[in-house]
């Protein structure tokens, strides 16, 4: 009985460690020194090892919260770093809504949706600009983690 009490208990705790989110203001500035220090070219999975690797140091030297490790090496794995030229991030973004007097960034008063700035919806990397702009995106660079959705002037999103 003590082992399914303890069990129970040790299932609990570790299901909220496994959830818990990254808050970490420090996030930014470790993932601009981390670039410094993995070159975004070659290989891609050389590139996302060596993000791993800096921030598994950056966690041991209080650089960074624990929780924040993967958030970090995801921004690095869905990022067009060390992959080939073609590529680019996909942003997919959806049209903004206005519910209780605020947009979906839950800053922005409005009074309907037209007044709401774009949502992403979500983002990859696709082979080529002409692979994501076949569905639906809106092509740009770098990691996923940066894509925002701003509107042009013709009413498409741009990131």
């Amino acid at each position: 009985m003590r082992y399914v009490v303890f069990a129970s208990v040790l299932a609990t705790t570790l299901a909220g460690v496994a959830h818990a989110r990254c808050t970490d203001p420090r996030v930014p500035e470790v993932r601009a020194s981390i670039a410094q220090s993995c070159p975004c070219t070659g290989n891609h999975g050389r590139y996302v090892s060596c993000v791993a690797h800096a921030v598994r140091s950056a966690v041991s030297n209080n650089e960074i919260d624990v929780n924040c490790k993967g958030a970090v090496v995801r921004c690095a794995a869905r990022s067009t770093c060390g992959k080939k030229e073609s590529f680019v991030t996909c942003a997919i973004c959806d049209t903004g809504t206005c519910t209780n007097g605020f947009c979906d960034d839950g800053t922005t008063a409005c009074m309907d949706s037209s007044q709401c700035p774009p949502v992403l919806n979500r983002c990859s990397t696709k082979s080529s600009a002409d692979a994501c702009t076949a569905r639906g995106g809106t092509p740009g660079s770098g990691s996923c983690c940066d894509a925002a959705c701003v509107p042009s002037p013709s009413g498409a999103f741009l990131e």
